[in-house]
């Protein structure tokens, strides 16, 4: 260990350091999803993609990070965090660089899928390498300081995005975003301590190197993972009677069934199926789950209405939805430290009740809506999400022992990614069903078709239905979120039942 990370390390506040280098990785693949979205709609229009077409920018993306979330964050358990993280972000760096030069939208997806590989590695590990460095009392605070840094990236991504697209085009986003990532990786360089965790003496095994690694249940649970969204994506186009599809669905059951014996059987599994026996891990993640899926329609079809549907430009869009992400940054560390004194129910409910009220308010906007009240909505839906994923989180990390903090953070970014695949798809449908209910086809890419305001109504129409699905989402999370035990079993009481999984700093 060199001089400098040596001070650094010895330091009283080296947590505060942790989280530093930790939120720079962190911001910079918050800000590309954000900024990409806002500029789906020009990519689109550039590449002549419908909105079918274009949802593979964030699905083909998030689909890449989801199946490889967890055997990321497991495989951080064996070579070590630091270096998982680092490989990730230069990965991602790299990535960027290419996909700046994409000569087609193919090669742009392709780009951006690899992006994802090394998204995987940074999304996996940043929560438990920053609750992993504060203390149990603080674990709410740490989790909406993590939340504090992701509403920073989500705020700065639309507006880096759309300013660079209006200066330049959306190709010097990525250019950006692989001199931030490559900036991100000397600093976790420089800062993260490479000292491999401690293990639990209640752990009976430990994974010592790549050939002791769980390689099964990783494939398992990629192809699970791969069959499973595949075949909600494609339902859409090819109908859920559809011979692939129901394949498709009949191959997931078979291989989650495959999974679950293999991990029961194994001494050091990739999951360990015993946190689920904890119901606050259990309804705690579902909580969450559906409250991605509810909230990830406004982040793709609302760009769509603004650029396409009211004509503003890419800038001006990104204004107009920076509310939801500043109000996460300001709410998220407020809601943290209050759900370390009350406890995590109140707080979730809260938030989840107005997000149900902003989903509302979204299935009202029509053509002739003010911009002035998407920006209300839009900051009611970030405050909402804000004040209940704080809490949430703590809910779910207090339900597991330190030693499993690692693959726990895995699986709740793999659960708001999962989230976020489907709903983007079901809104999808729903918009592409009901505008050719109406007679056209979702397809907003040909500026000469968007001078039809019927057109435009009917993109309208078909996304205020979409946010009504959403709305039911969000009071389906909210019922969840009460439910769910207002208190979390001690990491000393999990480490006594089940194997621990180490992790590092």
């Amino acid at each position: 260990m060199n001089l400098p990370l040596q001070a650094i390390v010895a330091s009283p506040s080296y947590r505060w350091w942790t989280y530093a280098a930790v939120a720079t990785g962190t911001f910079i693949t918050v800000a590309d999803q954000s900024a990409t979205a806002i500029v789906i709609a020009p990519i689109a229009e550039d590449f002549g993609a419908d909105i079918p077409t274009a949802q593979w920018l964030a699905i083909g993306y998030m689909l890449c990070v989801s199946a490889l979330m967890m055997p990321a964050g497991a495989l951080a358990d064996t070579m070590g965090r630091r270096r998982v993280w680092v490989f990730g972000l230069a990965l991602f760096a790299v990535a960027s660089l290419l996909t700046s030069f994409s000569v087609n939208f193919g090669m742009l997806l392709a780009c951006k899928i690899f992006m994802g590989v090394g998204a995987s590695a940074i999304q996996a590990n940043g929560l438990s390498m920053v609750a992993g460095a504060f203390s149990d009392s603080e674990r709410g605070k740490a989790a909406g300081l993590h939340m504090t840094v992701v509403g920073l990236g989500a705020v700065g991504g639309p507006l880096l995005g759309g300013a660079i697209d209006s200066l330049l085009d959306w190709r010097a986003i990525f250019v950006f975003i692989a001199v931030v990532g490559a900036a991100s990786t000397v600093v976790a360089i420089t800062v993260l301590s490479p000292a491999k965790p401690e293990v639990s003496s209640s752990e009976p095994a430990r994974r010592s190197g790549l050939l002791d690694f769980d390689w099964v249940g990783t494939a398992l649970s990629a192809a699970l993972l791969l069959t499973s969204m595949l075949a909600v994506t494609f339902a859409m186009d090819l109908g859920w009677s559809s011979p692939f599809i129901v394949g498709g669905f009949a191959s997931s059951a078979i291989l989650f069934a495959a999974f679950i014996l293999w991990e029961r059987r194994r001494p050091a599994p990739m999951l360990p199926l015993s946190l689920f026996r904890s119901a606050a891990f259990s309804i705690g993640s579902a909580a969450r789950f559906v409250s991605f899926m509810g909230g990830s329609s406004t982040f793709f079809l609302m760009p769509f209405f603004l650029v396409a549907g009211l004509g503003l430009t890419t800038a001006e869009a990104a204004l107009y939805l920076m509310p939801a992400a500043a109000t996460m940054t300001v709410f998220g560390p407020l809601s943290g430290r209050i759900a370390d004194k009350i406890g995590p129910r109140i707080p979730a409910v809260v938030g989840m009740s107005l997000s149900t009220i902003s989903m509302y308010l979204f299935s009202l906007v029509s053509l002739d809506t003010s911009p002035v009240m998407i920006a209300v909505a839009s900051g009611l839906s970030g405050m909402g999400m804000s004040i209940f994923m704080a809490p949430n989180t703590s809910l779910i990390l207090g339900s597991a022992a330190r030693q499993n903090y690692g693959i726990v953070s895995a699986f709740l970014n793999l659960t708001r990614n999962t989230a976020h695949i489907i709903g983007i798809a079901i809104p999808t449908a729903v918009v592409v069903a009901v505008m050719s209910s109406l007679g056209y086809e979702a397809d907003l890419s040909d500026p000469e078709k968007l001078k039809d305001i019927e057109l435009r109504a009917a993109y309208a129409s078909a996304m205020a239905r979409a946010f009504q699905v959403s709305v039911v989402m969000m009071l389906v999370a909210a019922v969840l979120a009460l439910v769910a035990p207002s208190s979390t079993r001690k990491a000393a009481d999990e480490e006594a039942k089940a194997p621990a999984q180490a992790t590092s700093r």
